[in-house]
């Protein structure tokens, strides 16, 4: 078993909750989640594809959208924990189902500069470019996330899922956190790089470092939509998948850091956690490189600084 197969593995020990179930929070109101499979938003996905992950509020609402892109070969439900302690906060949450089996960290050490760049377009747009996999428009995340949303905006009109979508149906990206775990991390500051999103929250990378060039990969070092002061990153120090110093210089050619700065450590820290954009953890855990969307109780606040804070 290769060392993603085993994290996935300790992601599914977290608990994942059924169709349609029902978590009181603080508020007094309850978060609703629910199982839709991407073939009832569209009868041209295959039956077999994971279910996505939906939970929003009863009573809480921030008009915000997080949408949550898992790592590679996880499911929706993996990302319980975080997506219900969105809900709970107000956020309207969507964990996506989308093509995830091919990771991205090895592709480091192809010679080929844009392969990152190719990797992630088609991922995320479904632009026939890349050599490494094989995504049409219809099974990209911006397709799939607005099949979801239209169907949500049409099987439940009274919960506003519309405000998520333009006159025209596609996605109204300045009302939408895009956020993400691993794999997933990268997807959603590259879809932040070409849309003006409300924020970008990343956990466990970018981990797009060329091992061949000993560089962060090209797109990461690219202008981008959404601006630099509208993005967080969590990084565990310990990470044993992707290695710490590869992220942090990932997150050095966003313009997340500086040369100098590296990730203010918020193990024993209280929000604002020094009103910093780029966190870690030296926490224990099962797999650090999941510990940062784990159940340890330290994260809850953290998640509602990273989702929130101004």
């Amino acid at each position: 078993m290769n060392r993603i197969a085993v994290v996935i593995l300790i992601l599914s020990i977290f608990s994942c909750k059924k169709d349609n179930s029902t978590n009181p929070d603080s508020s007094g109101g309850q978060n609703i989640s629910m199982l839709i499979q991407p073939a009832q938003t569209d009868a041209n996905y295959s039956s077999t594809d994971q279910s996505h992950y939906v939970v929003r509020n009863t009573k809480k609402h921030l008009n915000k959208l997080l949408l949550f892109i898992g790592g590679s070969y996880s499911i929706p439900q993996n990302y319980n924990l975080i997506c219900d302690h969105g809900a709970t906060i107000g956020l309207d949450v969507v964990s996506l189902s989308y093509p995830n089996d091919v990771a991205a960290a090895p592709l480091g050490t192809s010679s080929d500069q844009f392969i990152f760049d190719n990797y992630r377009d088609e991922l995320c747009f479904g632009n026939q470019v890349s050599s490494q996999v094989s995504v049409n428009a219809l099974n990209s995340i911006t397709t799939r996330t607005t099949k979801l949303i239209l169907f949500l905006k049409n099987t439940y009109p009274d919960q506003n899922w519309g405000q998520y979508l333009t006159s025209t149906n596609t996605l109204q990206w300045n009302k939408i956190i895009v956020s993400g775990h691993s794999q997933g991390s990268g997807h959603a500051c590259y879809l932040g790089k070409k849309n003006l999103v409300d924020r970008a929250v990343m956990f466990s990378g970018p981990n797009d470092y060329s091992t061949f060039f000993n560089s962060p990969g090209n797109w990461l070092k690219q202008s981008g939509a959404t601006p630099i002061n509208k993005q967080f990153a969590l990084l565990h120090t310990q990470d044993e998948i992707v290695p710490f110093s590869h992220q942090v210089a990932n997150l050095r050619g966003l313009g997340l850091l500086s040369a100098t700065q590296t990730p203010v450590l918020a193990d024993n820290l209280t929000a604002p956690y020094s009103n910093a954009r780029s966190l870690s953890l030296n926490i224990s855990a099962l797999s650090n490189h999941s510990s940062p969307i784990g159940a340890n109780s330290k994260l809850p606040n953290i998640w509602t600084y990273l989702f929130t804070a101004e």
